[in-house]
């Protein structure tokens, strides 16, 4: 028997017939303030239940699934994320400082205001989510997709975007200082920092034309 308790209370919210979280399947259970630091929730499946401000700092969700969750204020720091998948989630305003997420899915979900700093999210896939004011300062962003995601006024800042994927995203407001962006693909579909060819041998103006031949 597996018991899970409020973090602040020590109270019981949830009992399991299995001797171990791993590999578990929980449905629309009430968890939130659920004590699970250092846990192992590797391959488990839970849907439609909420997780607001539970304690699940460095807990290992490797190839875990989240379905229609609620996990706003939550404490995931140091947590463990590879190729979980969290898509359709909400995790407004959690704390994945330093989290390992290489591969994981946050597609469609909504993670406005969330602390990423220094996180690993290699290669995983934001598609569409929504990204507002998000920190993610000195966060692994390599071959990440963020297509269409919306970043309006997070903060890029030192995070390393290298060949990540922002086409249709929104940046409004967003951060990239010191940010390494090479072979990125911006906003507009086209690699980071796209200039247009040189237009020397265009036509004139005649003004510009008169302007010349003058200075001969």
């Amino acid at each position: 028997m597996v018991e899970i308790k409020h973090r602040e209370t020590g109270k019981v919210i949830h009992r399991l017939d299995s001797d171990t979280l791993r590999g578990c399947i929980i449905k629309g259970v009430e968890l939130r303030g659920a004590s699970l630091q250092n846990a192992d929730l590797s391959g488990c499946h839970i849907e439609g239940c909420s997780l607001s401000e539970a304690d699940l700092n460095s807990a290992n969700l490797t190839c875990a699934r989240f379905v229609n969750c609620v996990i706003q204020r939550a404490d995931m720091a140091n947590s463990i994320l590879v190729n979980a998948d969290f898509s359709d989630n909400v995790f407004d305003v959690s704390r994945l400082t330093n989290a390992a997420g290489q591969g994981c899915k946050f597609r469609h979900a909504r993670m406005n205001r969330a602390e990423l700093t220094g996180a690993d999210f290699s290669g995983a896939d934001f598609f569409f989510c929504d990204l507002k004011s998000t920190n993610f300062i000195g966060a692994n962003l390599t071959s990440a997709n963020l297509f269409g995601a919306d970043m309006t006024g997070a903060n890029f800042t030192r995070a390393d975007l290298r060949r990540s994927i922002m086409t249709d995203g929104k940046i409004l407001g967003a951060k990239f200082e010191f940010a390494k962006m090479t072979d990125s693909i911006g906003t507009n579909g086209r690699p980071w920092g796209f200039t247009a060819k040189n237009q020397q041998n265009k036509k004139k103006s005649w003004w510009n034309v008169f302007t010349s031949r003058a200075a001969l």
